[in-house]
Order: C-alpha cells, then sequence, then structure tokens
C-alpha cells in the first residue's frame, strides 16, 4: 500500500490512475479531452452527435509500467501538436484569405483530413465532423452562431447539401467569410450616370471661386412637398434627425430662391430628403422589381440595380465631397441619411460606412463643441447621436461589423426631448394640435428603442457570463448606462459564448437568471407609454393610440394583405413593427440556451427546462415585420440585414423541430406553440430570405442551404 508521505509514490500512483481511466475512454472524447462514459458499442456523447465510436485496446499489463508512461506521455505531445496544428490553420498568416477550395489548406490540415488505411469513409466522415467542430468560432455573431452548433452542424452535413460544405470556412474565418458573400454580391457602387437634367442660376457676385449653382426643373415646389412629407412621414418618424419645420420654413426657402450650390451642406441634405421621399412614394406604391417564388417582391420601385430617386441621390452624391470631412451637425445629419438610403437598396456595407461616418463626426462634434442641451439644436444633436448608437449596435451585433467607439458619450448625452412635438401638441407651429399628439406618440418609439436597446444588453451579458443581470433601469431615465447594448465587446460575446453553448456539457445560466431576465423584459412593456403597450395576444393588433376610441376591427399586421398596399399615417405599421419584433428578439435570445439544451443534452431536461424551450420557439414566431404590411414594402425596413440574420437561425432551429425527438416532442405534447404557428412562421421566413437573396449576399449563400433543406424548387 502507498504511503501517503511518499510524494514519489503518490505520484506514481496518481498517473496509473490516469493512465486506467484514458485506456476506457472513446477515441472521440480522448481527442476531445472529455469524460466518457465507457458504454459499449457507444458512448453517450456519440450518442448524442449520432457519430461512429471507436475504443482504443487496452495496453499488456506488466510490473513495469515505464513504457505505458511513455506511451500516455506521447499521446498527449501527440493531442498538443495536433491541436497546435488546427490553430495554425485558422491563422491568416498561414492560409492565404481568398483561399477557398480543400488545395488551399495547409499540409497539418490536410493531414488531419486525410483517411488512413484502416479507416472506413464513415469513420472518416464522422471523424472530419470532429475536426471542424474541435476549431474555435471566436467571431461569430449570435444568429451565426446557431449554424455550428453541433447537432445543426452535422444534419447539415449529414443531408450532403453541397452548400453545407461551406460551412468549414465558415468556421475557419467565422462572419468575415460571410461578410465576403456581400462584398461579392456588391462589387460595384451605385449606378452614376443617372442624374437630374439642371441650369445655372447667377446669385450674387461670380469671383467669389466657386460654381453658380443651379436649379432642377424637375423638383418643382409640388414635387418638392410631396417629397419632403413623404420622408418625414415615414424615415424621420423610425429616426427623428430632422425637424421638419426647420427644413420647410428655413432651409426650403432659401434653396427655392438661389438654387442648390457645392459646399453647401443644406443643399446636399435636403437633395438627401428628396430622394428619401422618392423611395417612400415608389417604395409602397409602385409596382414590384420581380416575382419570386409565385410572390411579388416585397423591394418596389425601380429595378434591383437602379432603386428609386438614384437620379437625386447621385446629385447629393456629387456635391457631398466638398463637405464630406466637416464635423458639424449637417454633416452628421447627411451621413445618416446617406446610411439610409443605401439600406433601402440592401446595400448593408456602404450603410456600414455612412454610420461610421456619421459616428466619427458626431464624436468630434460632442468633445470640441460646446452644446446647449436644453436648445432646439442640442436636441436634433441628441437625435442624431442616438440614431448613430442605434445603428452601430446592430450591425455590430449581427454582422460583427467594428464600432467607432462612440458609445463612451452615452454618459453625457441626453435622450431627446422633442421641442416641436411639445409645440405641436399645445397647437403652435404649423401642424394641428391633433397632428402633433399622434406624432408625439410616434416619437416614443425612439426613446423605447433606446432603452430597450440597454436591456438587450444586459440579456447578452448575463446569458453568456451567466452573470447576475443588472438591476432595469427605469423606462426614460439616463444616468449610468454600463452593460448597454454598445459596452459589451463581440470578442465578450464570442468568447463567453463557449460557457453557454459548450460542445462537452451544458454550462447555460441558471433558471433563476432566466426568471430575472423575463421579469425585467416584462417590466420595460408594462412602463411603456399606453399608445406604445401591447400583450401577447394581440401583438398583431392596431396599438391603442387614443383610449377614447375603439381599436379598428382589422388587424395591423396579417399574412397577406392583398394587391392593394396599405399606406398607414406616420409610417404606423413599420414603427410597430419595429419595436415588437424587437421585444420577441430579445425574448428569444433570453430562451435560446434552452433550445441548444434540448438538442445536445435531452437526458438533462427538466419539465421547466422544456417549458423554457417552447417560449424560445414561440418568441421566434410571427414577427411582425415579416408580416404583412412590411414584408411588402421592404424599402421602408430599416436595418435589413439584422432581421435577415435571424431569419436563417430562427429557420435551422424550427427544421429540427421536425427531425429532433427532444424537439419535436416539447412542440407536439407541450401546449405553448403550435405546429400551425411554427408552419406559418416557416413560410414567411422563407418568403423573406427567397425576396432578400436577390439583393443581400448573406441571404444569397444561405438560400442554398434553405432551400434544399426544406425542398424547395427555385421559380
Amino acid at each position: 500500500m502507498a504511503s501517503l508521505g511518499n510524494p514519489e509514490t503518490a505520484e506514481s500512483s496518481q498517473r496509473r490512475g490516469r493512465a486506467a481511466m484514458a485506456a476506457q475512454a472513446c477515441q472521440i472524447c480522448r481527442n476531445r479531452k472529455s469524460k466518457c462514459d465507457a458504454i459499449r458499442p457507444r458512448c453517450g456523447l456519440c450518442q448524442r452527435l449520432n457519430v461512429e465510436c471507436e475504443y482504443r485496446e487496452p495496453l499488456p499489463t506488466k510490473k513495469d509500467k515505464t513504457m505505458v508512461h511513455i506511451l500516455h506521455t506521447l499521446t498527449r505531445l501527440e493531442n498538443k501538436f495536433d491541436n497546435l496544428a488546427m490553430i495554425q490553420s485558422n491563422s491568416p498568416d498561414v492560409s492565404p484569405p481568398g483561399a477557398r477550395g480543400p488545395a488551399s489548406g495547409t499540409t497539418s490540415e490536410a493531414s488531419l483530413m486525410k483517411p488512413t488505411p484502416s479507416e472506413t469513409p464513415q469513420q472518416t466522415t464522422s471523424r472530419n465532423h470532429y475536426v471542424h467542430l474541435q476549431q474555435p468560432y471566436q467571431h461569430l455573431t449570435a444568429p451565426h452562431m446557431i449554424m455550428l452548433w453541433p447537432g445543426i452542424y452535422t444534419h447539415l452535413l449529414d443531408s450532403c447539401l453541397s452548400a453545407a460544405s461551406e460551412l468549414q470556412y465558415v468556421l475557419q474565418e467565422g462572419t468575415s467569410w460571410l461578410i465576403k458573400r456581400e462584398m461579392t454580391k456588391h462589387p460595384e457602387p451605385l449606378p452614376s450616370a443617372v442624374g437630374l437634367r439642371c441650369f445655372a442660376v447667377k446669385v450674387g457676385p461670380t469671383d467669389t471661386g466657386r460654381a453658380s449653382n443651379v436649379v432642377f426643373p424637375m423638383l418643382t415646389v409640388q414635387q418638392i412637398q410631396e417629397y419632403s412629407d413623404a420622408y418625414f412621414n415615414t424615415f424621420n418618424v423610425l429616426y427623428p434627425i430632422l425637424n421638419q419645420e426647420n427644413f420647410m420654413n428655413s432651409i426650403m426657402p432659401r434653396l427655392l430662391r438661389e438654387g442648390y450650390g457645392d459646399g453647401d451642406p443644406h443643399s446636399v441634405l435636403a437633395l438627401m430628403v428628396f430622394a428619401l421621399g422618392c423611395v417612400a412614394t415608389e417604395g409602397v406604391f409602385e409596382r414590384p422589381v420581380s416575382v419570386v417564388g409565385g410572390q411579388p417582391s416585397g423591394f418596389r420601385g425601380g429595378t434591383i440595380d437602379q432603386t428609386p430617386g438614384l437620379g437625386i441621390f447621385n446629385e447629393a452624391r456629387r456635391r457631398l465631397g466638398f463637405i464630406a470631412t466637416q464635423c458639424d451637425l449637417e454633416n452628421v445629419q447627411i451621413s445618416l441619411l446617406q446610411a439610409t438610403y443605401y439600406e433601402s437598396t440592401a446595400r448593408h456595407l456602404d450603410f456600414c460606412r455612412s454610420t461610421a461616418a456619421a459616428s466619427t463626426a458626431c464624436q468630434i462634434l460632442l468633445r470640441y463643441q460646446p452644446i446647449d442641451w436644453g436648445s432646439a439644436v442640442g436636441d436634433l444633436v441628441k437625435r442624431a447621436y442616438w440614431t448613430c448608437v442605434l445603428s452601430e449596435d446592430l450591425y455590430h451585433l449581427e454582422l460583427d461589423l467594428p464600432q467607432t467607439g462612440i458609445h463612451a458619450f452615452e454618459d453625457e448625452v441626453p435622450l431627446p426631448s422633442f421641442h416641436e412635438g411639445q409645440e405641436q401638441q399645445q397647437g403652435g407651429g404649423s401642424f394641428p394640435a391633433q397632428a402633433g399628439v399622434e406624432r408625439s406618440h410616434l416619437q416614443y418609439h425612439f426613446l423605447a428603442m433606446i432603452t430597450l436597446r440597454r436591456l438587450i444588453g444586459q440579456i447578452h451579458n448575463a446569458i453568456h457570463r451567466c452573470e447576475r443581470p443588472m438591476q432595469a433601469e427605469p423606462l426614460w431615465r439616463g444616468g449610468s448606462q454600463q452593460a448597454t447594448g454598445g459596452t459589451h465587446t463581440h470578442k465578450d460575446l464570442a468568447a463567453s459564448s463557449s460557457q453557454s453553448e459548450s460542445y462537452d456539457d451544458y454550462s447555460g445560466p441558471p433558471v433563476a437568471v432566466i426568471r430575472e431576465l423575463v421579469q425585467q423584459l416584462d417590466s420595460w412593456r408594462a412602463l411603456l407609454p399606453r399608445p406604445l403597450q401591447w400583450s401577447d395576444h394581440n401583438k398583431f393588433e392596431f396599438p391603442a393610440t387614443d383610449p377614447m376610441t375603439r381599436r379598428p376591427n382589422e388587424p395591423l399586421f396579417s399574412m397577406d394583405q392583398g394587391p392593394i398596399p396599405f399606406v398607414h399615417k406616420y409610417n404606423l405599421d413599420v414603427v410597430c413593427a419595429q419595436l415588437r419584433t424587437r421585444f420577441y428578439y430579445a425574448r428569444f435570445m433570453i430562451y435560446r440556451p434552452f433550445v441548444y439544451k434540448a438538442l445536445h443534452f435531452p437526458e438533462l431536461m427538466t419539465s421547466e427546462d422544456c417549458i423554457c424551450c417552447a417560449l424560445a420557439i414561440k418568441s421566434a414566431c410571427l414577427w411582425p415585420l415579416a408580416m404583412a404590411p412590411p414584408k411588402n414594402k421592404k424599402r421602408l425596413v430599416p436595418h435589413l440585414f439584422a432581421w435577415t440574420q435571424n431569419f436563417m437561425g430562427i429557420l435551422l432551429i424550427l427544421k429540427m423541430c421536425t427531425v429532433n425527438d427532444c424537439l419535436r416532442q416539447i412542440v407536439e405534447e407541450g401546449g405553448v406553440v403550435g405546429r400551425e404557428e411554427i408552419d406559418s412562421t416557416i413560410r414567411l421566413t422563407l418568403e423573406w430570405m427567397r425576396d432578400m437573396r436577390q439583393v443581400d449576399g448573406i441571404a444569397d449563400w444561405s438560400w442554398g442551404i434553405l432551400e434544399p433543406l426544406y425542398n424547395l424548387q427555385s421559380k
């Protein structure tokens, strides 16, 4: 019997114990350095992932264990070298950025993929699955991670989908590989040959060194009024960066009198407004650009390559170069308007670059110019700032694109107060008092999106770091904004995602944390002003804007709306759809770890876990933005890329609800979410993805997986 006081003997005994344990583990568990239950013919892990399970033959027992220890040491070193080889194969210095095929891989990667003479084809395929799964995916966003969940990853590979073979590149390069699909989709900028006919006008002395101002015959007073009204009733309701009264009463009279000049920010600003007004008009009333899968496209007006208002937009772009480096409020507003136009054409990277330009100028404005937050100009600065923050959060979380650091000013910039809305409620200004009340109700949506963004940041941090969530902040209060949507970095989310979605064991957040997050989210909705509130059973209905009147009998959102386009005052449908959909996105993120648990660890599922899993699936169903009318006027829907990324992950999860026993049982027997609700969601989201693939590079690539997975036919 070994003496406890003899370190050498104790260490020798410990090594013998470790060797005995290792001899009982299957080859897969040994490579992954995870515990193996040694059940034959397949251990528990191999059964869950449905792969071949192999056991190494035990070494002969001898009194002298020296050779056993040497072999064990060599095995551990071999595993370390294999891990180093996989890390090197993922390094950008080893493999060229443009490498795509297997021939461009490194030697170490090729050796890992090469079958041994003793392996059967099935064993080779299973081992290759694990080579992919062992490689880190540190730069994947939350929606893209779903593709590489082991259960979904292996199901896609086993389904023999041609596009699924490219998942190895997603695994190696992360979101950057998907962004390259978007860059390939739009290799050229928007066409520049389209423009407006104009003629020069003389204004003041001609020796100023500046070109003459011009006027555009097409932009008559009536046309300007129509485009301006269309913009302020749609895009400016979603992101109210401009004051309509100031624009119409101060900026436009001078431009009508003097014309549009180079180096004049108001000229560029007005042309951007007119271009977006044209998008808002034609994006609803004009014919669809195509018929996709028997359904009219949700992109209306113009063509796929030439969007509505492009001639006006090009006139703005030509003059933008003269003022592009300025850092005043008008420059921030112009960059945000440019970003909005690019997103209406589904040019997401152009949207990102324009937003980054706005954020950079806004930071300089905040840092080096004194601002009176109580003034009308100060209020416009607040609106522009929070628009930049909201936009950066979305393209960072959904596309993993870099941020500019504008979140550092969150503690300094108050929430907007909307001075003109208060004046209109009191009957002042050029608008009726009732119109002012309606507009003020819709301005609450912008404030609600800001506060919901903060809560979503808390959800991400709590879910992925398994920390206790911060105390919920009152809806309209400013103050400290730590752990908001913009304070966490993607590196934090990626590194911590391995905690909640681990291959070896389930380390997700406890149910107590989930309950706290759900309570905070429900409290946020309960604290909304009455015109914004809704409940789960009436999430498709009109908001109760006026307590003295009844809601309309027909719903605000439906599966289909017929051939006649719906036009709601002040863009009510898109505004409500954006807020409500973001809420259900947050709820889906809270419950999503239980879907992962049900898919990979069904034996650990409790009855409470099953309910949470069902709530996650229900929260992903029938998002209002995917329904009519918003789906039929996609040019007016902000941040199209955010919803497209999430719909891809949701469609993969809903597919697993039909092929995975645990998820199928939760859906069929839980009574929380019905099959009809799931089928309707699949129909809507597939329709969205099929339409978006015309203009969206990531959606186009995703369709290569979804089409055969759901047995669809291209039309």
